[in-house]
């Protein structure tokens, strides 16, 4: 393989994983529209020969499904994707850094712990030249 193919799959494998959610919204767009195309060719044959008056009608009705089946299918995949965006957009307060955070994490409630800190003082006070067992 040489350097320009090993360079040109790693952007291309990038901007893909940087932009996976919008290719794939824009795959699923794309694919609903080819199927409702070529289903409804077969329905436009169908009503142009049977009954000429409906063919109107019936684009305007798979428009209107075809739209509304899209809006769905986003709404599914993410359906909090929109505000999501527009907290991304607010930007984020800044942390002040003379005032130190006081609230307890979970490494705290180990402090508390007996056998913790009877081990700790075991280890500690232990002469340097003795061996450690293999607890």
């Amino acid at each position: 393989m040489s350097l320009y193919r090993f360079a040109r799959t790693t952007a291309l494998l990038t901007l893909a994983g940087r932009y996976r959610t919008k290719l794939f919204k824009l795959f699923i767009a794309v694919a609903v529209a080819l199927v409702t195309a070529w289903v409804f060719d077969d329905i436009a044959l169908y009503l142009d020969s049977q009954k000429p008056e409906w063919l109107g009608p019936a684009l305007i009705i798979k428009t209107l499904v075809v739209y509304g089946a899209l809006v769905y299918a986003f709404w599914q995949l993410r359906p909090g994707s929109w505000a999501e965006a527009k907290a991304d957009k607010s930007p984020a307060p800044a942390a002040s850094p003379e005032a130190p955070d006081n609230t307890p994490g979970p490494l705290d409630e180990l402090l508390d712990k007996p056998k913790l800190v009877k081990r700790k003082d075991a280890i500690l006070e232990k002469p340097a030249n003795q061996k450690t067992s293999g607890k």
